[in-house]
């Protein structure tokens, strides 16, 4: 080998420029693309030696044509040298991925079982942010080889890095072949969105021919013999691995000898690259002696992955021989131990497994394989992980097709069951193209069932449905069979808010059913029906009713079964559907979730159940405790997306608290990540969240443009409709646009006309009526009819039932009842300033009409609050009530923000209140005056304006009052 590089300069600069931005925090990916020893390892050994002294660290990983459908497999490479050292990183932003990233290194389970619910999409996060925790100080660079041999679920997260690495410190080295692939689609796709940089390795022309064979040989290029430049130009067509395997070749051979300081030709070396590459190869494992070649031709059949223990029961070598071979082949250069699965080895490269496995007949290779298959299974014969795919591939190899299919099928469901459905259609699609319809009718149908899971799995709704089709009139699976199976499809198109289909779905299973099914069978079809009659987009006024008597229908049975996720699905919707009698009958069924999860160790419904019971609690007192254990619970076992509903619930609550940069801050961190995740659900709830706090500040833009983004998401026609024209109502109202208001409650009361809404917090059952009732276009009776409903209980909506029953007694001349209604409704207010204030607002005029309470106090209030944030129209309409109320109102100038609230309520003006500090120093007249830059006469009005607003008798008392408030 050269020690040094040749003809590759340009590309090298470039890669030590990304080294240099990447420490510095700006990463990126490169991919080099070559034919195989072209130099992309060359270049990527050198890479990770500059980026090894520049401090940074480097991890290395590479794929495997028998690893395609070993799912991570580079990644797991890549990342076991963290394993090895330190672990995890201890860092808080990597505390609710370590589940996730313990499916690529299991050691990092630190023995705690979590539940399987990471999608490919979190765990992409997870090694994203784990990544850049890891290159944090000083960068990190990640070299993956060979990705054209890439599985679907890496290529999943290294297309997720591409698009999310350039504001972190990682740099992304992948390399490949220019074979069609996912990998290069990825690499050329990224190139044109200036996402990432391909650097495309060209053979090297004559002269860095020459260089290199000089380099290799250690001497200067003009001393190298005549006759190699030429030889070499011809027969290596620029690629520098067949340059050095030649010149290897032709050393071993002695056709290249040395001379003294130098180096010269003896023999006839014109062959053909591939025979030249092939004949070293196999020359050196000749070299080892008869027994060591055969056994490297076997271990070439069963692949350029291979277990020492397979081999060696197909070779009969002993123990003492096998370690022998082993040492022998790596000092030949032809093995290479395994960096991450003790006891297997890999060729050096491709070619010299082919290189071996070619000088076998056709029959000798089947024979072989044969064995080996039998020694896979004899040793192995619960085939774990990949062995099982090698045991598929050494049958195929041998010509059992029918037999490879079935492992096939077997390595397919385990790796569905591990959460890699992409690898598993793959496989699956591969058992079914070598298991025949005859004999083997029930296993091929088998095989179909569960690819069909696998694509519902993987997201892929049109290829599951378009499998399904197929399976409708397949005459190889049961009605009953092919009824779950169009069940679970439902259950994927209610889920990804494809409501027609999932209908379709679900009318297809009912069909298959018939009258005459169990109700084990029904109960699955009854909650998929039930969570499209009530999320979906299904007509009919008694969607509701229908929607609750078939979850009630199918938890009957499901908890008689048992069919504990079945169960688990109906409570939830159940509890969804009870909210209408109240938020206690909803917590009912939660509790029974909970039970049913917690008899069955499913600890993700058990969450889900916590989440919602603790989002019931926050709705019902406004307190978020319970909510914020939830959360925790969410992330202790690694449930990204259960953490991030938690979030978005604490986030609105926010909202309603008044808490607008925190509940923004949460709701950019949600929507960036679910966005990134393709959480379409999840990124609209956040956007909800943006236009609820634009809209509770009056910020009539921003709120527009947050909604312009919710429609583009399809909002508007999902279940989160309601609450956005709920808030929009408040928007009006911060602009005083009363009509405007009006009209968006009608908007909620139109949308929940036709669908049983979710969110009792839209405005129904407490603001919309406040309004008609101001308005004069409801009285008692409607107040009554909302005052009855389970939703009015809530804390949001109890602020507001409250002040329309103050409105409704002050207008009948009860003034007591009407202050102590306004009373309970500023109480139930307390969490929510910015509506406790609105109501101040909007009551204080109904008050001022029909004189009752104390309208001037509770508009000074207002005016203050809306003043200080920033809402000019809502604190200029109190401010024309007050006039209305023959109130002198104070001149708003610079200072009032440091006004206390108490003090500024009762009118002190920022003026007044410097006079009042300066009196609480004891000072007279005549030394404020001067201090002040006023006229002792001014002073003299100032203080008498104090003593007659805060109700004191001198001014000695003034200062003891400045005095009593100090700390």
């Amino acid at each position: 080998m050269s020690p040094v590089m040749v003809g590759r300069a340009e590309e090298l600069a470039t890669l030590r420029e990304a080294l240099t931005s990447t420490a510095a925090g700006r990463g990126g990916a490169f991919f080099l693309v070559g034919d195989a020893g072209l130099g992309k390892s060359r270049l990527t050994r050198e890479c990770t030696t500059l980026a090894n002294a520049a401090g940074m660290t480097v991890l290395r990983g590479r794929a495997t044509p028998a690893g395609a459908t070993v799912p991570y497999r580079p990644l797991t490479e890549a990342l076991f040298s963290l394993a090895r050292a330190d672990g995890v990183p201890d860092d808080p932003d990597l505390l609710a991925y370590r589940p996730a990233l313990a499916r690529l290194i299991p050691e990092w389970r630190g023995g705690r079982d979590y539940p399987n619910d990471d999608s490919p999409i979190v765990l992409a996060e997870a090694v994203l942010r784990l990544l850049g925790v890891v290159g944090r100080d000083r960068g990190v660079l990640i070299c993956l080889s060979d990705l054209h041999d890439g599985d679907a679920e890496t290529m999943g997260i290294v297309e997720y890095l591409v698009d999310n690495l350039p504001d972190q410190p990682v740099l992304l080295l992948a390399s490949m072949r220019p074979l069609p692939s996912p990998a290069l689609t990825l690499a050329r796709s990224s190139a044109r969105q200036r996402v990432a940089r391909v650097l495309d390795l060209d053979p090297l022309p004559d002269a860095d021919v020459t260089a290199l064979a000089a380099a290799c040989l250690g001497i200067a290029a003009p001393d190298l013999p005549a006759e190699v430049a030429p030889w070499l130009a011809r027969s290596a067509d620029g690629n520098p691995f067949v340059v050095e395997e030649l010149l290897r070749g032709a050393v071993e051979a002695g056709a290249l000898v040395r001379t003294g300081g130098g180096w010269a030709m003896t023999g006839d070396v014109h062959v053909d690259v591939p025979s030249t590459v092939v004949a070293s190869v196999t020359d050196r494992a000749r070299r080892l002696g008869p027994q060591w070649h055969r056994a490297l031709e076997a271990a070439a059949v069963v692949g350029r992955r291979f277990p020492l223990d397979v081999l060696q029961q197909i070779s009969g070598v002993t123990d003492a021989g096998l370690r022998a071979l082993v040492r022998a082949g790596v000092d030949a250069q032809l093995l290479l131990p395994s960096r991450t699965v003790p006891g297997w080895y890999t060729f050096r490269n491709a070619w010299t497994a082919e290189a071996l496995a070619s000088e076998l007949l056709p029959a000798e290779r089947a024979g072989i394989a044969a064995a080996a298959a039998d020694a896979v299974e004899a040793l192995s014969p619960d085939l774990p992980g990949e062995v099982c795919q090698l045991a598929a591939s050494l049958r195929l190899a041998a010509g059992d097709r029918p037999a490879a299919g079935l492992l096939y099928a077997v390595a397919g469901r385990r790796t569905l069951a591990e959460g890699a459905a992409t690898s598993a259609v793959r496989l699956l699609d591969q058992a079914l193209e070598l298991v025949p319809a005859g004999q083997h009718a029930a296993q091929r149908a088998d095989v179909l069932a569960t690819l069909l899971n696998a694509l519902a799995e993987a997201g892929d709704v049109e290829g599951a449905l378009r499998r399904g089709a197929d399976l409708a009139g397949s005459v190889l699976l049961s009605a009953e069979k092919r009824a779950e199976l169009h069940t679970r499809l439902a259950w994927v198109c209610v889920v990804g808010g494809h409501w027609e289909k999932a209908g379709e779905q679900v009318d297809l299973a009912r069909q298959l059913l018939g009258d005459s099914a169990s109700p084990a069978a029904l109960a699955p079809v009854d909650v998929v029906e039930a969570h499209l009659l009530t999320l979906g987009d299904v007509k009919g006024d008694d969607r509701a009713v229908r929607a609750e008597e078939l979850a009630l229908r199918a938890v009957g049975t499901a908890e008689a079964v048992p069919l504990p996720t079945t169960a688990c699905q109906a409570r939830q919707v159940l509890a969804l559907l009870a909210r209408r009698r109240g938020f206690d009958d909803a917590d009912v069924h939660l509790r029974h979730m909970l039970d049913t999860a917690d008899r069955h160790a499913l600890s993700i419904w058990r969450l889900r159940a916590q989440i919602r019971l603790a989002t019931n609690e926050l709705m019902r007192t406004g307190q978020p405790e319970q909510l914020h254990q939830a959360r925790q619970a969410a992330l202790d076992l690694g449930a990204i997306t259960a953490g991030s509903q938690a979030d978005a619930t604490f986030a609105m609550q926010q909202v309603l608290y008044a808490e607008f940069a925190e509940a923004e801050k949460l709701a950019d961190r949600i929507l960036e990540a679910t966005t990134r995740m393709h959480q379409e659900g999840e990124s609209q709830f956040a956007l909800v969240i943006k236009i609820a706090s634009a809209a509770h500040q009056g910020r009539r833009d921003a709120m527009r443009q947050a909604l312009a983004d919710f429609r583009a998401r399809g909002g508007e026609q999902s279940f989160h409709a309601p609450i956005v024209f709920g808030h929009r109502a408040i928007c009006a109202l911060l602009s005083e646009d009363r009509p405007g208001a009006e009209a968006e409650m009608a908007r909620v009361r139109e949308w929940e006309r036709s669908h049983p809404t979710i969110y009792y917090q839209s405005g129904r059952y407490g603001l919309d009526p406040l309004l008609e009732i101001l308005a004069r276009r409801a009285g008692h009776a409607r107040h009554a009819e909302i005052a009855g409903a389970a939703a009015a209980g809530l804390r949001w909506n109890r602020q507001f039932v409250l002040a329309a029953e103050a409105v409704l007694l002050g207008r009948d001349g009860d003034a007591d009842g009407a202050a102590i209604a306004m009373a309970q409704s500023q109480q139930a207010s307390a969490p929510f300033p910015m509506a406790r204030h609105l109501l101040l607002r909007l009551v204080a005029e109904a008050a001022l009409d029909d004189g009752w309470g104390d309208p001037v106090t509770w508009l000074r209030e207002a005016e203050t609050w809306f003043h200080t944030a920033d809402v000019a129209a809502v604190a200029g309409a109190c401010r024309s009530l007050l006039r209305r109320a023959g109130v002198r109102v104070m001149q708003r100038r610079s200072g009032l923000e440091a006004v206390p609230a108490d003090l500024a309520q009762r009118g002190v003006t920022a003026r007044e209140y410097e006079v009042l500090m300066l009196l609480g120093e004891r000072k007279g007249n005549p030394e404020i005056a001067k201090l002040l830059f006023i006229s002792p006469r001014t002073v003299e009005k100032h203080v008498a304006a104090l003593m007659d607003k805060l109700g004191s008798t001198d001014r000695t008392a003034l200062s003891d009052l400045v005095v009593a408030r100090l700390p």
